[in-house]
């Protein structure tokens, strides 16, 4: 048998492997077979658990940092100073990370997703302390903090940014006027 063949048929075993298709003693057996003993793909698949690893632990660092701001931000009687001081270092996570996931080749959609959100309660925090809680200088603020999600979305090509500024800026109007 080629190797061309081969491959496309530990790819399909390796596959059923990981979405437990079949039992996993089988699937041994069938690598080993086409492999003739080799068993290369184990490292491969050992290498992709250790991604999702990566993944579960990135998703949740980024929902962790999440819920220390809101806490930071809202519950807890902290000074702005401090409050500012937090939401520098999980920015600084945020920069670490696009790095680690640059490197990784991984999406970055999460990071930004919570670098968005971040900034979020960043600019309800700035409104809070400088403005003294203005309901027309908080609408600005998100209206553009929504209008930075849109272009951001443009011009990374996300959707999801899009989707999300928009009906932001709409549900912002209808609170405008209510």
């Amino acid at each position: 048998m080629d190797d061309k063949r081969k491959k496309i048929i530990l790819k399909e075993i390796t596959f059923w492997k990981q979405n437990n298709m079949l039992p996993e003693h089988y699937c041994n057996y069938l690598i080993a077979l086409y492999t003739e003993g080799e068993e290369q793909l184990q490292d491969k698949v050992i290498k992709r658990k250790f991604h999702l690893n990566i993944d579960i632990f990135f998703s949740m660092l980024f929902l962790f940092m999440i819920g220390i701001a809101i806490v930071i931000t809202y519950i807890t009687d902290v000074s702005f100073g401090m409050q500012t001081l937090f939401l520098t270092f999980f920015v600084f996570v945020l920069i670490l990370s696009i790095f680690i996931f640059r490197k990784m080749k991984k999406s970055k959609l999460l990071i930004f997703i919570t670098g968005a959100f971040i900034f979020l309660l960043y600019t309800v925090q700035i409104n809070d302390t400088y403005f003294s809680s203005n309901r027309k200088s908080l609408y600005i603020m998100i209206l553009i903090n929504c209008i930075v999600w849109i272009i951001g979305g443009v011009w990374r090509k996300q959707l999801f940014f899009i989707i999300a500024g928009t009906l932001a800026v709409g549900t912002l109007i209808i609170f405008m006027f209510i």
